[in-house]
C-alpha cells in the first residue's frame, strides 16, 4: 500500500461485514442524498503512486459530488452545501456518513491530536500556496518561496498528444534540486479544473475520517500554479527514474443525471465509523 494511504493510528474504520441475505435497511436510511441534476459532467483520472494504480472517477453536478474508486472498491458522495458524505463500501455492502464540520471542530480543539494535524499540514493537506510558474503573468520569476517547497516552471520544445490533447512539456524545479514534468494542454478545460476543486476540497476530509487519500496533496499546488500560467496540466509525473509517480487525466464527458446515482441501495447496511469517540476529551 502506497505511504500517502497508510491508516493514520487515531483513527479506526469499522466496516461490519453483510450478508446478501441480511434484511435491508429502513427505508429512511436510504433516502436520496439530494435531488439529481438534469447532467452532471464525468471526469476520470488514472493514479500511479509508488508502483500502484487506480482510476478515480469523479462526477460533478452543480450541487453534489460523486467520486468512485473502481480499484479499492468504494464510492463518496459528497453535499457541499452542508459538507456531508455519505460512504458506500461495494465489497462488503455497507455505508457511512459523517459531517465535515462537526469532526473538524471536533478535533481541532483537542490537544492530543494538535501535533498530528501540523504533520498532515507539513504534508501538504491544508497547504494551499501556490508554486511559482516562470514568467507567468503575475508570477514571480526568480523566486520559489521562502520554504524552498514551490517550483519553478519552465516549458520545453517537447510536444505531444496526451489523451488527445496537443501538449507541451513543461518542467519544474526547486532549489533543493526536485524535479517534476507536466504535460500542459493551452486549451481551457473547465470540466477538468471543476473536477480538481472539488477534489481538493473533500482530499483533506477524505484523509482523516475514512482514511482515504484520493489524490498525493503534491498534486494540487503543482496543478494551480500550471493553470494560473495559463496552460492546463493533462500527465504530471514526479519520482524515480524507473517508476515515476503520475497523475494523468484520461477523460471527460457528460451524462444524463441519475437518482440512483446519489442514492445508497437498498441492500446496503449502515455502519459507523469510529473516529472521535472518546479521543477529543483526552488532553494529552
Amino acid at each position: 500500500m502506497p505511504a500517502f494511504l497508510r491508516p493514520h493510528l487515531f483513527l479506526i474504520l469499522a466496516f461490519p461485514m453483510a450478508s446478501l441475505a441480511a434484511p435491508a435497511p429502513p427505508a429512511a436510511d436510504n433516502k436520496p442524498i439530494v435531488a439529481a441534476p438534469a447532467f452532471v459532467d464525468v471526469v476520470t483520472f488514472d493514479v500511479h503512486v509508488e508502483g500502484e494504480n487506480h482510476k478515480m472517477v469523479v462526477t460533478t453536478g452543480p450541487t453534489l459530488l460523486r467520486v468512485d474508486e473502481p480499484d479499492d472498491g468504494y464510492s463518496v458522495i459528497y453535499d457541499p452545501q452542508t459538507d456531508h458524505y455519505t460512504g458506500l463500501e461495494h465489497r462488503n455492502y455497507t455505508w457511512w456518513e459523517f459531517s465535515w464540520a462537526e469532526v473538524r471542530a471536533a478535533v481541532e480543539t483537542s490537544k492530543r491530536y494538535e501535533t498530528h494535524l501540523q504533520d498532515l499540514s507539513n504534508e501538504g493537506l491544508n497547504n494551499d500556496a501556490p508554486a511559482t510558474v516562470a514568467n507567468a503573468p503575475g508570477a514571480p520569476s526568480n523566486s520559489v518561496g521562502s520554504d524552498n517547497s514551490g517550483y519553478v516552471w519552465r516549458p520545453t520544445n517537447d510536444k505531444k498528444k496526451v489523451s488527445g490533447f496537443d501538449c507541451v512539456r513543461w518542467e519544474g524545479d526547486t532549489v533543493s534540486g526536485e524535479n517534476v514534468q507536466a504535460w500542459c494542454t493551452d486549451t481551457p478545460q473547465p470540466r477538468l479544473q471543476a473536477a480538481m476543486t472539488r477534489v481538493r476540497a473533500i482530499n483533506e476530509p477524505m484523509a482523516l475520517v475514512p482514511i482515504r487519500t484520493l489524490v498525493p496533496p503534491f498534486v494540487f499546488p503543482v496543478y494551480d500554479a500550471l493553470v494560473k500560467g495559463g496552460v492546463t496540466p493533462i500527465l504530471i509525473t514526479w519520482g524515480g527514474d524507473r517508476d515515476k509517480n503520475r497523475f494523468d487525466f484520461v477523460e471527460a464527458k457528460t451524462r444524463d443525471g441519475q437518482l440512483s446515482f446519489f442514492t445508497v441501495p437498498k441492500l446496503y447496511v449502515k455502519t459507523t465509523l469510529i473516529t472521535m469517540d472518546g479521543l477529543i476529551d483526552q488532553k494529552k
